[in-house]
């Protein structure tokens, strides 16, 4: 059995692939079927944060109480979802101590005294 042409299936090679940040069937189908529904997550997102900020503010739910808790908790994840559009995310950092540890020799040498 000959070697040629093994190389080329399979693995990992330069220019093969999907590129980078190009959307998966799936991710088109799901922009392609929102699209259909006029349905805009951006916008809907927007739109309730506004909506409980005007709750928040007008005095509509009292300070304190288990609803006002759930719509500032509710108010976050909406800015947290909002922020990936508008930024990256931060990574996190890992600090990771690189270390080798090398063979340390001691020489012990001893004075003799001049008495």
């Amino acid at each position: 059995m000959s070697n040629r042409g093994k190389n080329l299936q399979g693995g990992r090679r330069p220019g093969s692939g999907r590129p980078k940040g190009s959307k998966n069937i799936n991710s088109m189908a799901s922009v392609k079927k929102l699209e259909e529904l006029g349905f805009d997550p951006i916008e809907e997102m927007t739109r309730l944060y506004a909506e409980i900020n005007e709750k928040l503010n007008n005095g509509e739910v009292r300070v304190g109480s288990g609803a006002y808790a759930q719509l500032l908790s509710t108010q976050g994840q909406l800015i947290n979802n909002l922020m990936q559009y508008g930024y990256k995310k931060v990574p996190e950092k890992i600090e990771t101590e690189v270390s080798t540890k090398k063979p340390m020799a001691i020489k012990l040498t001893m004075k003799k005294d001049k008495e």
